[in-house]
């Protein structure tokens, strides 16, 4: 028992530690925060809903509502963040929530209020290990999240690209005066956390149903972001791991407290502390790397 609800939690934190992902990597590269990230994750699934619906095979469905999503995040940084003022961080976080009210209502007139199921051919097969029963859905959230984050870890860490945002996280001026495109660099995290989303999106869609309001998983992913310190990929990855582990657990054991309530309490309670300076500033990375 203690074993399933663990893998649940395990499968759940998979999910939070894409978005949180997608959060950090921005936070990073330009000291924004996007707030429509959850609803990015949303229009991911539904587009790969869609385009199984018109024929296309899953793992064609997958590929191209990544491809349109970092298309979509890529060019909402050159459209519209872009032309936003640098020093004002408070119009990035007005524009994005705004822009997550929109792609919730364009979700709701395009398909609808009511929860539709994710076509996937694999979600229903089961394996079975030892006393686990993992079933197809499970097992691809748990490879697919691996493969992201292994991706991700080349990109940043072994990769001209990865030198270049990484040198931008650091100092944009001196990362400007050696060759890098701050504004291509930008376009380029922004698409790559849209991408991330959707990925969470189609990921999750076999395990819970697709509707509107699926976007609001971003604030339990914004808490997984900060557990470990807000800006801080390894951290993003453990904090959405440990949280999902901590939710399920509150659910087989107190299971008249909704693990919601469970999520906000650790974010609030480690906000206080962090505002209270009862505990330091430092963030958790693997050593050599930022």
């Amino acid at each position: 028992m203690i074993l399933q609800t663990l893998l649940g939690g395990l499968v759940q934190g998979c999910i939070y530690s894409l978005i949180a992902l997608g959060f950090v990597l921005i936070y990073r590269a330009t000291r924004q925060i996007n707030f429509a990230q959850g609803d990015l994750l949303m229009l991911g699934a539904y587009l790969g809903m869609e385009l199984q619906l018109w024929g296309v095979p899953w793992s064609g469905a997958l590929l191209l509502s990544l491809l349109l999503l970092f298309l979509c995040g890529s060019l909402l940084q050159l459209g519209l963040l872009s032309s936003l003022p640098r020093e004002n961080p408070i119009s990035v976080i007005l524009l994005t929530l705004g822009l997550g009210f929109v792609l919730r209502s364009l979700a709701t007139m395009i398909w609808g209020p009511a929860p539709l199921s994710f076509p996937n051919p694999y979600a229903q097969q089961l394996f079975v290990w030892q006393v686990l029963v993992i079933s197809g859905a499970q097992l691809g959230v748990l490879m697919g999240s691996l493969i992201a984050w292994l991706a991700l870890w080349e990109l940043l860490y072994r990769s001209r690209i990865g030198l270049g945002l990484r040198a931008l996280a650091q100092d944009h001026w001196i990362a400007q005066a050696s060759g890098v495109s701050r504004k291509r660099m930008e376009a380029l995290v922004w698409g790559l956390s849209a991408t991330l989303a959707a990925l969470g999106g189609i990921l999750l869609a076999p395990l819970s149903l697709v509707h509107p309001e699926l976007g609001w998983l971003s604030i339990k992913a914004f808490a997984a972001a900060v557990l470990f310190g807000f800006g801080n990929v390894t951290g993003a990855v453990f904090g959405g791991l440990l949280l999902g582990i901590t939710e399920q657990l509150s659910a087989a054991w107190l299971p008249d407290v909704s693990r919601d309530l469970v999520s906000y309490l650790i974010l609030l309670f480690w906000l206080w502390l962090r505002g209270s300076h009862r505990i330091g500033s430092a963030t958790f990375v693997l050593p050599g790397k930022s």
